[in-house]
């Protein structure tokens, strides 16, 4: 009897680095050089597109970025049905699937 090896890992991480632009290099320059200036403006910026396109890929990559270079983050998403007190520490707040939100 043989034995088989199975990759059964941990998906990746989203990354900058692993993000497939395809035709989104604008975008991903622009949030990596937000991400890693720590004198980041505080506009917002907003990421649209297509379902599938990658967006919810690139928040998840910038928060991993900012808590990297040591900045708080403050996340929520469709799925937070009880969102957290905003708390005045966060250097960012990144909300994903705006389009989906209710009062």
């Amino acid at each position: 009897m043989k034995q088989m090896a199975l990759d059964i890992g941990l998906a990746p991480v989203p990354t900058l680095t692993n993000f497939v632009p395809a035709g989104n290099e604008a975008a991903l320059e622009h949030l990596k050089l937000w991400t890693h200036n720590p004198l980041r403006s505080p506009v917002p910026t907003f990421v649209w597109g297509e379902s599938g396109s990658g967006k919810t890929h690139l928040l998840r990559a910038v928060r991993e970025s900012l808590r990297e270079h040591g900045s708080r983050v403050g996340w929520i998403d469709v799925d937070t049905l009880d969102p957290p007190e905003y708390d005045e520490h966060w250097d960012a707040v990144l909300l994903d699937d705006c389009h989906l939100y209710t009062a």
